[in-house]
């Protein structure tokens, strides 16, 4: 092999290695992109779940129950829609919370230790959730 050949070679090696280094680069920063708009399932509520779930055309909506919520083995069911669909857009654990304070009757000291949580913490997310719904229920003004 001639001189020129061997450096001829090298460059094309060199050349090999850095394209195969930046398209492991360029797939690594699509990863952390997608990543960074993505959302794990755990946060989604689920109304966006159910939004992702059907069409608007494929809805059948039932006279009966608006939405039926089950919580620590009781049914709960809700007959006013908006107030169903606004349920629905709260995380499944302040819904857990609103649920049993309101529809079963038990006071914040009975409810923490069913959702493992303080009291000042059941207290202190009822109230948000709460507030949250409002906004929901009033919508934008």
């Amino acid at each position: 092999m001639t001189r020129y050949e061997n450096f001829n070679e090298m460059l094309f090696e060199a050349y090999c290695k850095k394209s195969i280094i930046n398209a492991v680069k360029k797939e690594r920063n699509k990863k952390i992109s997608r990543w960074q708009i993505e959302q794990s399932l755990t946060t989604l509520t689920d109304a966006m779940l159910y939004t992702l779930a059907t069409q608007e055309d494929e809805t059948n909506y039932a006279k009966g129950p608006s939405h039926v919520f089950r919580i620590q083995n009781m049914t709960f069911p809700i007959y006013d829609r908006k107030l169903g669909e606004s349920l629905s857009y709260l995380l499944p654990s302040d819904r857990e919370i609103v649920l049993l304070y309101y529809c079963a009757g038990l006071k914040d000291v009975a409810v923490a230790p069913l959702v493992h949580m303080s009291r000042a913490t059941v207290c202190r997310r009822r109230k948000a959730a709460v507030r949250h719904l409002r906004e929901l229920m009033e919508g934008p003004t």
